[in-house]
């Protein structure tokens, strides 16, 4: 009797909406896993390999390199530039097409670039929503000036901290909107970023921070990047696993 009257008291509650449905309460529960990935593709010779369900690419600035980016299966793409070239085209965004669909994007020019220094750089990102679970994700993907920290070009500092300035206020407003946010890139710095409500991810099995770096939101990283091959670059590819 106490049983029929509890669940004639649950089934008036969820006629009131007063009590989450079923399927509210499985959708509530439900987490969604997700691969990320990073690689600088040398001016696009290295091989483009399906390495995770999302992935920041950086050198993409060649027609071979955009090619082999086209021909890459089962993906789409955040090219953002009109035209093929478009410096902000370099630091592309690929995504499974089959698991997410985007709902917003956005680039953001860091600083000018000068002949024979560096191109212009930006800073892009997407926002995915997993078809399946309808979880959102920010994926921030950045190529930072080279040689700024190596010894031999100090005069580009100011260029890298002006571009890592516009980095992390995208971030912010990204993990403002009550986004899960993963940042990755060429940060020309082997050195990791103190990035509010970020953390970053060591890389498994390497000494040290890698100049190719991933940073995910706090509580949604679910363990150490791992160190690809080259596939034909002079950069390792990394990647990794998130949970939202």
């Amino acid at each position: 009797m106490f049983k029929l009257l509890s669940s004639a008291v649950v089934s008036l509650l969820l006629s009131l909406g007063l009590l989450p449905t079923t399927s509210e309460q499985t959708e509530a529960l439900a987490v969604t896993t997700t691969t990320v990935a990073t690689h600088n593709t040398l001016h696009g010779q290295a091989t483009f390999k399906p390495l995770a369900d999302v992935i920041g690419w950086q050198e993409v600035d060649t027609s071979e390199g955009h090619t082999k980016l086209g021909a890459l299966e089962s993906y789409d793409h955040f090219r953002p530039g009109e035209n093929r070239l478009d410096a902000r085209n370099s630091i592309a965004i690929s995504w499974r097409r089959n698991k997410f669909e985007k709902t917003g994007d956005g680039s953001r020019l860091t600083h000018g670039g000068e002949a024979e220094v560096t191109p212009a750089r930006f800073v892009n990102w997407v926002v995915l929503k997993h078809k399946e679970t309808g979880a959102k994700l920010a994926f921030v993907n950045t190529h930072y000036i080279s040689g700024a920290w190596n010894g031999e070009h100090p005069e580009r500092q100011e260029r890298w901290r002006t571009h890592n300035a516009a980095v992390l206020e995208v971030v912010a407003d990204l993990r403002g909107r009550g986004l899960p946010v993963v940042l990755v890139g060429d940060f020309n710095r082997p050195l990791s970023q103190d990035i509010p409500g970020m953390n970053h991810l060591r890389t498994a099995g390497v000494d040290g921070v890698p100049i190719d770096q991933i940073y995910v939101r706090e509580g949604i990283g679910t363990g150490p990047a791992e160190r690809l091959e080259k596939y034909g670059s002079d950069h390792f590819a990394h990647t990794a696993t998130v949970a939202y």
